[in-house]
C-alpha cells in the first residue's frame, strides 16, 4: 500500500468520498414523491382498517356488508404490505 503513487491514492480517496456522499444522499433524502406515495398508502390503510372495524361492529349480517368487510380487510392487509415494502425499499 505504501508503494502506491500519490495520484492513485488521491483518486481512490476521491472515489470513496463520492461513494459515501452519494450513499448518504440516497438514504436520507425523502423526495416529495416518496412522501406523497407513503402518506397516501398509510391514510388508505388506516381508513380501510377503521371502516372494517365499523362494519364488523355496526354493519349487520347482510351479504353486502360481509363483502364490503372482506374488501376492507384485503385493502388494509395489502396496505400494510405496501408500507413495509416502501420502507424496505427506501432503506436498501
Amino acid at each position: 500500500m505504501e508503494n502506491q503513487s500519490p495520484s492513485r491514492s488521491r483518486a481512490r480517496s476521491y472515489e470513496s468520498e463520492q461513494q459515501s456522499t452519494h450513499e448518504s444522499e440516497d438514504k436520507s433524502d425523502l423526495t416529495p414523491r416518496f412522501t406523497l406515495i407513503f402518506s397516501t398508502v398509510a391514510v388508505l390503510t388506516v381508513l380501510a382498517l377503521i371502516l372494517n372495524v365499523l362494519l364488523a361492529a355496526f354493519g349487520g349480517d347482510s351479504e353486502q356488508v360481509k363483502a364490503a368487510a372482506e374488501a376492507c380487510s384485503t385493502t388494509y392487509m395489502m396496505g400494510f404490505g405496501a408500507i413495509v415494502g416502501l420502507i424496505g425499499g427506501k432503506v436498501a
